[in-house]
């Protein structure tokens, strides 16, 4: 019985579609899942909706977006600085970013830390804690960043924190947990 069992399991490995190559080969980066290939890789977020933070009664919620094909750290950003859907607009979401708030790049570096650079001068100190909340959350979604790093004019930003105070250090969600829902109650997407 047990010989039946190890044969039916050859036959049944053996046909299921796995190509066996003598050598390595190379992946062509077009078909790769997720862009693996890109700089800033992006978070698989599957059925073509990626995860975006606005703001809903005074809380940073959780808000999907479509997307036609996998999304880059940089395009997600993009995404959040376009705002909310008029449609999420008439749900009462808004964003707590300033239309002041410009970014001129993001990397992120080999810790995992999204390092986003803020053009504009002295204008971005005027964000909220809830705009750098939602900045924060998108970017370090699961699959994503590990923390979020700002600077401006090449220095390093002291950013609020949601309790209001001021730090240079990379943020985590932790550092808005007052501002953002808990796991046991999120807020519906429109």
């Amino acid at each position: 019985m047990r010989r039946l069992a190890a044969v039916l399991l050859i036959v049944l490995l053996s046909g299921c579609g796995v190509p066996q190559d003598d050598e390595p080969r190379a992946l062509d980066p077009r078909e790769a899942p997720f862009r693996v290939f890109d700089d800033a890789a992006p978070a698989p977020e599957g059925d073509g909706r990626v995860a975006l933070y606005f703001v809903r009664n005074d809380l940073v919620v959780l808000q999907t977006r479509a997307v036609e094909r996998s999304t880059s750290i940089s395009e997600l950003l993009d995404l959040l600085l376009e705002g909310p859907t008029p449609e999420q607009v008439a749900a009462g979401t808004a964003s707590a970013l300033p239309t002041t708030f410009t970014v001129d790049g993001v990397e992120v570096n080999a810790e995992g830390i999204a390092v986003v650079t803020l053009g504009g001068g002295s204008t971005q100190v005027g964000a909220s804690p809830r705009g750098f909340a939602q900045v924060v959350a998108t970017l370090t979604a699961p699959g994503r960043a590990k923390g979020v790093r700002f600077r401006l004019e090449g220095q390093d930003l002291p950013v609020p924190r949601g309790d209001g105070s001021l730090t240079t250090e990379p943020l985590g969600r932790s550092d808005y947990a007052e501002l953002l829902p808990s796991a046991a109650s999120p807020a519906p997407s429109p």
